[in-house]
């Protein structure tokens, strides 16, 4: 049980805003409040934030300048944007830069956004947790996930692939070339061919478009990510949509987005960073809260999931041998 209150930071630099959040919220949490970035690190120098939630558009700080921030000195601490408006590139700062854990839209929807901070918060106080636990001794791994080899460095047989999700022979091409000396590179030009990779491959990080072989490809990662949240995803993305982004965010839990054309240094450290993230997950499962994604209300997932239960059975077999 936890012995302190859990502890939300609302950073806004409208007055009104942050009062209405600390309404909202103070009679389950214990709430602070501050107006610009410098005031929000202040206090998490004299207080332990689970959850801090910040306005994007700020003077002085950003938001996604604040939360890049937060994410060095307090990692466990759960990061929200307030946004109001569509900015792309922004949006996707946020994800690379400083990880947030969802968008909430202005204005929001009340029962929303008490749902999404229960979700931060519980996911908090379990990766503190695990911090807490790994201060006092080691934490037993799974042997598959092994020690991690240097970034960037060839990567054993054994060790978790990259499945390259993308139904231009070209585009495959030119990833695989990028990563066939660093990883053992799988690719699919449809969902079909990526769910049977996934029953035959040990997968660690997938790199997908948006939409392969004219299929939506986030009710898969949606559904992969339900399953088996230590699959990291890379996005792909040549459109200037901000709706996209945020969706894909919010119901998929995508780990990095990546622009076309590729700069191939982002891109090797984007999957790279992906990879680490994957063996970190697995090795300390826990922490699979802070990746959680909502169950799918949509009825066209369920032959989906099926289709990933069954391929994931090949994967946890082949675990289970690996660790007996």
């Amino acid at each position: 049980m936890n012995q302190t209150p859990t502890t939300l930071l609302f950073v806004d630099d409208e007055e009104r805003v942050v009062n209405l959040l600390r309404l909202m919220f103070r009679s389950q949490y214990r709430v602070l409040t501050a107006n610009t970035g410098d005031e929000a690190l202040a206090l998490l120098d004299d207080n332990d934030v689970d959850v801090i939630v910040s306005d994007q558009r700020m003077p002085g700080m950003t938001g996604i300048e604040l939360l890049e921030r937060v994410r060095e000195y307090s990692p466990h601490t759960m990061r929200l944007l307030l946004t109001g408006y569509a900015d792309l590139a922004a949006i996707v700062g946020s994800v690379n830069q400083g990880e947030v854990f969802r968008f909430i839209t202005k204005p929001w929807d009340h029962s929303e956004i008490k749902s999404v901070i229960a979700q931060a918060a519980r996911a908090a106080q379990v990766s503190r947790a695990a911090e807490q636990t790994k201060e006092r001794g080691p934490v037993e791994a799974a042997p598959a996930a092994g020690p991690a080899p240097p970034s960037l460095e060839p990567n054993p047989p054994d060790w978790p692939a990259l499945l390259l999700l993308d139904d231009n022979p070209k585009h495959r091409a030119v990833v695989a070339q990028l990563f066939a000396s660093n990883y053992r590179v799988h690719a699919a030009g449809s969902i079909a061919q990526a769910l049977r990779l996934i029953g035959e491959v040990d997968i660690g990080v997938i790199v997908a478009e948006a939409r392969v072989a004219g299929e939506d490809t986030a009710p898969l990662l949606r559904v992969l990510k339900q399953q088996h949240p230590a699959i990291t995803t890379v996005m792909l993305t040549s459109s200037a949509d901000a709706d996209l982004v945020v969706r894909m965010i919010n119901e998929v839990q995508i780990y990095r987005f990546a622009t076309k054309p590729i700069r191939a240094a982002a891109f090797q450290l984007a999957v790279s960073a992906a990879m680490k993230q994957h063996r970190r997950i697995r090795a300390e499962p826990r922490i699979n809260l802070r990746y959680q994604v909502a169950p799918s209300k949509q009825a066209q997932d369920a032959s989906l999931v099926a289709g990933v239960m069954r391929s994931l059975g090949g994967l946890r077999s082949r675990l289970s041998r690996l660790m007996q």
